[in-house]
């Protein structure tokens, strides 16, 4: 039996208040089985009420809305639920083997800080360029829009600037302060992420946020964005900064390739790619790799030396607060935030980590007070 529109909303709404009471990060709703929420990490029955398949579908109607032929034809939707005034959520709803599945992800109200979020404080550096291509990076669920949102904040409310943002969905939302800030969002505000952006540059912006870089054109807008002199801000599904140039130039033909890595090469101010990790004490805990614009990098993007990138970073971690991820990995541990084989778990290069964690004395007295720790427990 089909359930009305509202009571299958009420049902959502009930379901979306228990996983804010478990403190859980997403909703995981599918054809024929309970619903399970994704909580410090992990996926885990949120109840054990079984959502039949006529059930589900009434709330994808309801969900997409006008858009529901739109998702009958493609087979995905991509859009956003306000529970209430403090909880938005962003929405996924796709087809699979057993029928229809949404996933609904939490957007916090509140934007947190860079040191709330316990990111390196190397990334408030980002708050204060004026011009280039800055690319936050990480695989889905990553934290990538909650740090690029930290950023974007943080310059709305240090800097007089015009700020806009074109996203698939609107995540966090911004209230102007200092600066104004105008979000878009695909599908309701503009048909394109390319044709946003052409478009934002009549728009006298001094900053441009591009929700993901997906396509030619985007990456082409982008591009032109930034050889214009504006400072753009966007996101890739790439797991490290060699990737991520990798990536950037191999969308665009064989015959562009030298081009686009010459602007690389001059415009690209960083790439900060980062992954989440469940810390000792059950939260989740950012490790993050940082490459921030230098000379050596700029020559080596520009002369295809690609794969001595993570040496410059290593190298130039000091001078210019560049790090890897491994060695932000060994500092995780060396904290006491991560265990090590968590980090060895994580690790781009789990010989070069172990390596670090060989050389390091600290790391060495730390373990032995630990184990001296450990006996005198074991001995009262």
């Amino acid at each position: 039996m089909y359930l009305q529109s509202h009571t299958i909303m009420q049902k959502l709404d009930n379901w979306l208040k228990m996983l804010i009471e478990v403190e859980g990060a997403d909703l995981h709703i599918k054809s024929n089985s309970s619903i399970r929420a994704r909580v410090k990490g992990d996926i885990v029955p949120l109840s054990k009420e079984i959502i039949e398949a006529e059930v589900i579908e009434e709330l994808v109607k309801a969900l997409t809305g006008d858009a529901y032929a739109d998702f009958q034809k493609s087979k995905e939707f991509d859009g956003a639920y306000q529970l209430d005034e403090n909880n938005r959520f962003r929405v996924n709803i796709f087809v699979h083997l057993g029928g229809y599945a949404i996933a609904l992800r939490l957007i916090p109200s509140t934007i947190r800080t860079i040191e709330e979020l316990n990111l390196p404080k190397a990334l408030h550096k980002l708050a204060h360029l004026r011009r280039g291509l800055v690319l936050i990076t990480g695989t889905t669920g990553s934290g990538k829009s909650t740090t690029l949102a930290a950023i974007i904040e943080e310059i709305n409310k240090t800097y007089s600037h015009h700020i806009i943002t074109i996203e698939d969905p609107i995540e966090y939302v911004h209230k102007d302060d200092k600066s104004i800030v105008e979000q878009r969002e695909l599908g309701t505000h503009t048909q394109s992420f390319s044709r946003a952006l052409r478009a934002a540059l009549r728009e006298d912006p001094d900053i441009i946020v591009v929700g993901e870089i997906r396509d030619l054109d985007t990456a082409e807008s982008i591009l032109q964005a930034v050889n214009t002199g504006h400072l753009v801000f966007s996101t890739v599904h790439t797991l490290d900064a060699r990737e991520t140039i990798d990536r950037m130039i191999a969308i665009f033909p064989s015959n562009e390739q030298n081009r686009v890595r010459a602007t690389l090469a001059s415009t690209l101010e960083a790439v900060i790619s980062q992954r989440l990790i469940k810390g000792k004490d059950g939260n989740m805990v950012p490790a993050v790799e940082m490459m921030f614009k230098s000379p050596l990098v700029r020559e080596l993007i520009r002369t295809k030396r690609d794969n001595e990138i993570l040496d410059a970073i290593e190298k130039e971690g000091i001078s210019f607060d560049s790090i890897t991820f491994n060695r932000a990995l060994f500092e995780l541990t060396l904290a006491d935030m991560i265990t090590e084989e968590q980090a060895y778990q994580f690790a781009t290069s789990p010989s070069d980590l172990k390596l670090l964690f060989t050389m390091s004395q600290d790391y060495e007295k730390k373990v032995k007070q630990n184990k001296s720790e450990d006996d005198l427990f074991l001995k009262a």
